[in-house]
């Protein structure tokens, strides 16, 4: 629940529903608020990343049941994340602001676009499985571990990265961009950036060309519409196979 409050609180500042106040923390200066937020993303990013290594996740597991792993990360994250966007200094020098009222409505409603298909792309794939709960309830019955197979429906069929792409535009779709959350944008989208690549990298260490593939079919992060592939029913099975393992890159925290 806490890695859902968190996510809900990022939506709620990028539709404007929220406003950064810093909480109890107040930095006049604006450079000081601004390495301080900063410093927020750092953390955010360093806990993201660490937890999401192999290595990592093989000694946490000999601490904790393993059907915990994932439900651990993602409440790891909610603890970083919800912190981030209550302790975020506010800078309120504006970047850009519509004064349509037409085209504030058009941009907002892009922003939801964006976050609703962000939602659905969860239940593209497994929703329960993304955040743990599955497995922990699995775990907790005395279960072993199904794995999730991959079906390559919906946007997964023209976007390798859906729920990162419903992230990208649910931040930058907005009437009112003040330098605050100018920054805020900008370092979520870089680390989005960055892990994507390196998520890239381990996937195809691990897949080869079977990965190379689907990477060249189906495209990461720009949605577009792909020719349907002409190679046969055996190279598409490969393509899906290979696909699977990208099926929760929004979190790029099952690296």
């Amino acid at each position: 629940m806490l890695g859902c409050a968190a996510l809900l609180a990022v939506i709620l500042v990028s539709l404007g529903a929220y406003a950064f106040t810093g909480g109890p923390v107040h930095l006049a200066n604006p450079v000081a608020a601004a390495l301080f937020n900063v410093g927020l993303l750092v953390l955010f990013g360093v806990q993201h990343s660490v937890m999401a290594r192999p290595a990592f996740k093989e000694r946490w597991t000999r601490i904790i049941d393993p059907s915990m792993e994932r439900s651990t990360f993602v409440l790891a994250t909610g603890a970083v994340l919800l912190p981030l966007v209550a302790l975020w200094q506010p800078l309120p020098a504006v970047v850009w602001s519509s004064g349509s009222p037409f085209a504030r409505e058009i941009v907002t409603g892009v922003a939801l676009l964006g976050w609703a298909y962000l939602f659905l792309a969860t239940f593209a794939i497994d929703h329960f499985e993304l955040f743990g709960l599955q497995q922990t309830w699995r775990g907790f019955r005395g279960r072993p571990p199904v794995p999730v197979p991959f079906r390559e429906r919906w946007m997964y069929r023209f976007d390798r990265h859906p729920i990162m792409t419903g992230v990208l535009i649910g931040l930058w779709a907005t009437p009112d961009m003040t330098l605050g959350r100018l920054l805020f944008a900008a370092g979520l989208s870089a680390y989005v950036v960055v892990g994507v690549h390196f998520e890239e990298r381990a996937l195809r260490r691990q897949w080869g060309e079977a990965y190379e593939r689907y990477r060249r079919r189906v495209p990461s992060l720009v949605p577009t519409v792909q020719p349907t592939d002409s190679k046969g029913p055996g190279h598409a099975a490969t393509q899906a196979e290979a696909g699977g393992r990208v099926r929760r890159a929004f979190t790029l925290g099952d690296r």
